[in-house]
């Protein structure tokens, strides 16, 4: 991916499990976040995060998650997200 590049990072919701998304932690000076979606895709609950590369280099995107009845926030998914020429969308 390259500097500018609008990508969409999509996961599904960890609802059947107890859980909610609380949001996600990434490096603004890497990445923007344009937009946050949830949806269902045929009856699957899913989130869809929309964000743009701001500049050259790796770095990674934490989901958080939480759970419905209360509790600690933890990592539901993490992507590493490579921008520039060393290749492709997710290192």
């Amino acid at each position: 991916m390259e500097k500018s590049q609008v990508f969409a990072l999509d996961v599904l919701r960890p609802t059947a499990k107890g859980y909610y998304i609380t949001g996600a932690v990434f490096d603004p000076e890497m990445l923007r976040m344009e937009r946050y979606l949830e949806y269902d895709d045929d009856g699957e609950p899913r989130a869809r995060y929309l964000f743009t590369a701001l500049q050259e280099g790796s770095t990674d995107v934490l989901v958080r998650m939480t759970p419905v009845v209360g509790g600690d926030v933890a990592t539901y998914r993490q992507v590493t997200v490579t921008i520039g020429s060393s290749g492709g969308l997710f290192g």
